[in-house]
């Protein structure tokens, strides 16, 4: 096979996939760092352009848990300053047993969610050295 059509199927599995470099690489048989080394940024340019900034965050996120959201993000991108005391707090009550985080995407957008838990646990160590 000459390079160029190589290449071609590389890209039309890579839009086939979504963008999904590991299933690429297990379709044709192709070593996965090298993938992502020559394909990576193009299959990034593949996740949902972000809809405008809405001007309430809790309207992004799943419905039943829109009250929970605490930060959005844009996909790819690092949390903003605005959200930092607020990741901070979160982590904190996190560590602590009393609540839980976790994240959806909507619309090209990271949602953060910090929930409640109906029985707090134990104080959580994950990250701590």
């Amino acid at each position: 096979m000459k390079r160029a059509s190589i290449d071609n199927l590389i890209e039309e599995t890579i839009k086939e996939t979504g963008g999904n470099l590991s299933m690429v690489a297990r379709r044709l048989g192709l070593p996965y760092h090298s993938l992502v080394t020559k394909y990576g940024p193009k299959a990034t340019a593949t996740l949902p352009a972000p809809c405008p900034r809405p001007t309430d965050i809790k309207e992004l996120g799943r419905e039943h848990v829109r009250p929970f959201v605490i930060a959005i993000k844009r996909c790819g991108h690092e949390w903003g300053d605005e959200f930092a005391d607020v990741l901070t707090d979160a982590r904190r009550k996190f560590d602590r047993g009393t609540h839980e985080m976790t994240q959806s995407i909507d619309q090209g957008w990271v949602v953060q969610y910090l929930i409640p838990r109906r029985n707090p646990t134990n104080p959580r160590r994950f990250f701590h050295v």
